[in-house]
């Protein structure tokens, strides 16, 4: 079975490891201790907690992904497995190599996955999503006129009401979808690295300032699964700009939410494993058909 626990760590404490198991002592308060093979994601809410470095080490070696956090309880650090494939150099020199057709051809294939999860999302929350789907056919190789963009301004407008995209601040959706997007990217780097992968290095993002490149061309069709709860938690009215742990969870919780692939159902943790194993397949025999993206359920 594999590990499948992500544990938020919101009070000042310590954390340490001992007889591989976590041991989180908070202050005034008994100690809980958790399989670390249980454990997928730890995010360490609050500036006043202090871990060990054999807690780390042991991260590291389970393939457990570490956020930390700003001021503001947003995800803004991520420390992943390092070296956790027995033949990275190999894959990493075929990612080094990747020519810019099978470049173009994942990402047309990523974006189109993309466009087709909005539409069904849309769909689900009975929107009318006929300008989405009329899309999903047309999307060219590497997206060359930018349907992605044309999608997503039409998607916000039909999902979210008197709604824009990364430009309200104060806007308590767009701070949910932040949270949300940060934990994702963080599974998808986690999956990247135990292939072999190098997150660096990504087949449309390619800025020098991002370590996180490849995951974020990786991530794009798992991002509805987020904008899904994000809708839940809007008409529930329960949010707001502080984001409370009930809706952390939540948003947390997408990572054992199902998805379909290949006929199956299975967690949105898994998919970014299978992704990355795909990923690597079609970059090693130049196959943009190898590689394996989900649907929503």
């Amino acid at each position: 079975m594999s590990a499948w626990r992500t544990i938020l760590v919101t009070k000042p404490c310590r954390l340490s490891m001992k007889n591989k198991q976590l041991v989180y002592e908070p202050q005034s308060q008994e100690k809980i201790t958790v399989a670390l093979e249980d454990i997928t994601v730890i995010v360490i809410e609050t500036n006043q907690a202090i871990l060990t470095t054999a807690l780390l080490s042991e991260c590291a070696e389970k393939n457990i992904v570490l956020f930390s956090c700003d001021n503001y309880h947003m995800p803004n650090g991520c420390f992943t497995p390092f070296h956790q494939h027995s033949r990275l150099s190999q894959v990493a020199h075929i990612q080094r190599d990747i020519k810019l057709p099978l470049k173009k051809q994942i990402w047309q294939k990523i974006i189109t996955q993309k466009i087709i999860n909005q539409s069904q999302l849309l769909s689900y929350f009975k929107k009318d999503n006929i300008q989405l789907e009329l899309l999903t056919n047309k999307v060219k190789s590497g997206d060359s006129e930018n349907l992605e963009a044309l999608a997503a301004r039409r998607y916000w407008q039909l999902l979210f009401h008197d709604f824009t995209r990364d430009q309200k601040k104060g806007d308590p959706r767009n701070i949910a979808l932040n949270y949300g997007y940060a934990i994702i990217r963080g599974a998808v780097a986690r999956s990247l690295v135990s292939y072999g992968l190098l997150p660096t290095f990504g087949v449309f993002h390619n800025s020098q300032l991002n370590a996180y490149n490849l995951a974020d061309d990786m991530i794009e069709p798992l991002r509805p699964m987020v904008d899904m709860v994000v809708k839940k938690l809007e008409i529930e009215d329960e949010l707001d700009v502080n984001l409370g742990t009930s809706v952390k969870s939540a948003l947390l919780n997408v990572l054992v939410m199902q998805m379909k692939l290949n006929g199956e159902n299975i967690t949105v943790l898994s998919i970014c494993d299978i992704m990355a194993h795909t990923f690597v397949k079609a970059i090693k025999y130049n196959d943009v058909g190898m590689l394996k993206l989900p649907s929503i359920v």
